[in-house]
């Protein structure tokens, strides 16, 4: 376990400009905004806690007729893929619950018996800064809140709860990879010539890189099964984000795991 104290890490993070702060943070999954002692402050606690190496992740993305997942070891090799309609007949938290439940024992809990970390994005209260709450956020918090209940209930049930469980922001997610979408964008910009706002550029741009991943076999390691799965899939950007948050997971612990192994050479 790599371990550094508050005060080595304040001075050598209060030394640094805040555009190297905000590298820092982006490349460690730490939000980057704020102003320099805001920055000091969030990287020397996320730098000063014990970080694992990367292990076998089950990563989330939400939805109640998108709900996505993925299974993959500490070699990012995907062991198990799918995007999933729950049906919900109504989503009174009632009939929510059996049905989320239902899911986790039939899809999810084979996979917790030997995961190491599972991480779920984390939902918004409200859309595009409005004052309002929309009822597709109401719906999908639902089904959020029901999912952490159920995964918690199961790694319970199977003495295995010393599993973390995080929830993401995504974010963090969007700004490490920011660059190459960046460049998806102007490598292809016929893909992109009829979609209305910036929200279904990410969409399109996060499915491109993560068909470059799988075509290249770069990041992950996907077999043909998943392959001809997610080729022949109509809502690919569901698998595609949590696919990104899994591999984005890695990155940051890599990445925080050297940097503290440099700091503590010096």
């Amino acid at each position: 376990m790599l371990k550094a104290s508050t005060e080595t890490l304040t001075k050598v993070f209060a030394t640094q400009k805040v555009a190297q702060l905000k590298s820092i943070a982006i490349q460690s999954g730490n939000l980057s905004s704020g102003v320099k002692p805001e920055l000091v402050n969030r990287l020397v606690g996320h730098f000063e806690a014990t970080h694992d190496e990367p292990g076998s992740i089950i990563s989330f993305d939400l939805g109640y007729r998108n709900l996505a997942y993925c299974y993959l070891n500490k070699d990012a090799e995907i062991l198990d893929w799918a995007r999933v309609d729950l049906d919900l007949p109504s989503f009174h938290p009632s009939v929510v619950a059996p049905i989320v439940r239902q899911f986790i024992e039939d899809r999810v809990q084979t996979n917790l018996k030997t995961t190491d970390r599972v991480l779920v994005e984390l939902q918004r209260a409200r859309s595009n800064g409005g004052h309002g709450v929309l009822e597709h956020t109401l719906r999908v918090n639902c089904v959020e809140a029901i999912l952490w209940a159920g995964l918690y209930e199961y790694v319970e049930k199977m003495k295995r709860s010393h599993i973390k469980m995080t929830a993401l922001n995504r974010r963090t997610v969007d700004m490490l990879w920011q660059p190459q979408l960046d460049q998806i964008i102007l490598d292809y910009p016929d893909k992109f010539k009829k979609l209305k706002s910036g929200y279904y550029y990410k969409k399109r741009a996060s499915t491109l890189l993560v068909e470059q991943w799988i075509e290249t076999d770069t990041e992950v390691q996907c077999n043909d099964h998943f392959k001809a799965m997610f080729e022949a899939e109509k809502k690919k950007d569901d698998l595609s984000d949590c696919l990104l948050q899994a591999v984005s997971w890695y990155k940051w612990t890599r990445f925080t795991n050297d940097y503290k192994k440099n700091l503590l050479k010096d």
